[in-house]
């Protein structure tokens, strides 16, 4: 593989190490094969919604799974959002949270992905060294993009973007849940669904244990308090949330809920066993 970590341009004043004629790129995968310097050069000369999302959203960042090339194209795709606005803008900046999150988790490598987490072999070479590298210094603006973009338009994916570059990485991965989910009681695994409503968080049990789960749990309309087996008590928020949340300014509810809930303490509807949700 070629590697021209001295071969850099500038463009408004951001270095780029991997310029779109490397050939680095021709061995470059995402999550379809190659070609991601062809196709963010495209958006470049002209936008188009539908090929930055199969891009970011199927190719770049797949079902949680980073590769080679969403970690090239990090440089290139802040240099793109400081080009767009709007829509564009938004889109580039969820791209940017979603790698900030993933590059520092472990590398899911049953699906041929790769991450910038120290233990992952990819950092070990000589081109995934320079990405890594690249990419820490990308969690500044990624950070600030993601409060903007939260600013602009409040999601909690925004949010867990900004907490993903402070390297709250367990409360990044939460706030990317949103008002759903589920988790296993680790004493008798009875599998649960809990829903954000409101502030609070109720908590299902799913007679289920395979996953399934009860037929009532489909409905959003019996997802009430009524129908809880037990609502989450939250914990005193950590001080390190407290700062995000400052940082973000006046939250929406669903942000806010998720804040609030942040490792609450919930009671297993199977064996009445209590402990901080998985």
């Amino acid at each position: 593989m070629s590697v021209s970590a001295q071969i850099c341009y500038a463009s408004d004043d951001l270095m780029v190490t991997f310029p779109y004629d490397d050939p680095v790129w021709n061995e470059a995968t995402h999550a379809y094969g190659i070609g991601t310097n062809v196709l963010l050069a495209e958006l470049e000369r002209e936008w188009n919604d539908d090929a930055a999302d199969y891009l970011f959203f199927s190719a770049l960042l797949h079902q949680g799974t980073t590769y080679p090339a969403s970690f090239l194209a990090i440089p290139h795709l802040l240099r793109l959002a400081e080009s767009k606005f709007g829509r564009p803008r938004m889109m580039v900046s969820t791209l940017l949270g979603g790698l900030a999150l993933a590059g520092q988790r472990p590398a899911q490598v049953a699906c041929s992905g790769v991450s910038c987490a120290p233990d992952s072999t990819w950092v070990k070479t000589p081109v995934g060294q320079v990405a890594a590298a690249e990419f820490k210094n990308s969690l500044p603006q990624i950070g600030a993009l993601s409060i903007e973009a939260y600013q602009a338009d409040p999601s909690h994916y925004f949010a867990s973007g900004l907490a993903a570059a402070e390297g709250e990485l367990d409360f990044a991965e939460w706030l990317t849940t949103g008002e759903n989910g589920g988790f296993q009681c680790p004493a008798c695994k009875g599998d649960h669904e809990w829903w954000l409503l409101e502030t609070e968080m109720g908590v299902y049990r799913n007679d289920d244990v395979f996953g399934m789960g009860a037929d009532w749990l489909c409905d959003y309309e019996k997802k009430t308090f009524e129908n809880a087996n037990s609502i989450a008590k939250p914990r005193t928020e950590p001080a390190e949330v407290s700062t995000l949340r400052s940082r973000l300014g006046p939250l929406d509810p669903i942000t806010d809920g998720l804040f609030r809930n942040y490792k609450s303490t919930v009671v297993c509807a199977h064996c009445a066993w209590t402990g901080e949700h998985p």
